[in-house]
């Protein structure tokens, strides 16, 4: 069953547009001799930096992350009670001595509070 539709019947299926005949007969090769002349490039050879560049950045960035761990470790292993590698630098008063510098970085307050307090019965 055909629907009818008044608009298409008062129109009708002649719209006008149509393509010549043998249009695209030689569509290629008019298209061909239209377009201009050029020359395509070689491609290049990649240089050894460019083939290892790639694997490089990744080493980096893995020795990056990595440091980055050993330092994040070593902060949290102080809080976790290992003990800290403490290095003397030149920077340091000359008249802390080593048992300053332990107590320190060893000693918390109840401890030291102690030793304050037992120091002084003998």
């Amino acid at each position: 069953m055909e629907k009818k539709t008044p608009l298409l019947d008062e129109i009708g299926r002649k719209h006008g547009m149509k393509v010549p005949e043998d249009y695209f007969a030689d569509f290629t090769e008019k298209m061909v001799d239209s377009l201009p002349e050029r020359e395509i490039p070689l491609p290049e050879q990649p240089t050894l930096w460019l083939r290892v560049r790639p694997w490089v950045y990744m080493a980096a960035m893995f020795a990056g992350v990595w440091l980055m761990m050993k330092m994040f470790t070593g902060i949290f292993s102080v809080e976790k009670g290992e003990t800290p590698q403490v290095e003397m630098t030149a920077s340091a008063p000359e008249e802390s001595t080593v048992e300053d510098e332990w107590i320190a970085h060893y000693v918390d307050d109840y401890t030291a509070y102690e030793m304050l307090y037992t120091e002084g019965d003998y």
